[in-house]
């Protein structure tokens, strides 16, 4: 069994983990909040990145905050569009435990 405050995933390879060029950085975790940046390192080609609350999709996201603007989620994923060679800090309010734990991919 895995425990785990956010799990990655590749919708373009439909598979979990990381999107090739794409890396990550967990800055901070409180009980309710995760600090995490984004980088995507190809200067050509754009990347997505879903990112889902727990290892299993039981943690509920509640909002992100990225760049000061601050948008509603209530998922319990949320994909992440990066631009060629840039990057985002994100700021994720999570409501853990909230949701049954399933193996369900995040784009079934």
């Amino acid at each position: 069994q895995m425990h785990s405050r956010i799990r990655y995933f590749n919708p373009e390879q439909r598979r979990a983990g990381l999107p090739e060029d794409v890396c990550s950085l967990v800055n901070a975790l409180s009980a309710d909040d995760i600090k995490l940046t984004l980088v995507n390192t190809n200067q050509v080609k754009p990347r997505t990145v879903i990112v889902q609350g727990g290892a299993y999709g039981e943690h509920q996201i509640e909002d992100i905050q990225v760049s000061g603007h601050k948008n509603q989620v209530d998922e319990n994923h949320l994909a992440i569009e990066l631009a060629p060679g840039c990057g985002a800090d994100l700021l994720m309010k999570t409501q853990r435990y909230t949701n049954s734990p399933t193996l369900e991919f995040p784009w079934v």
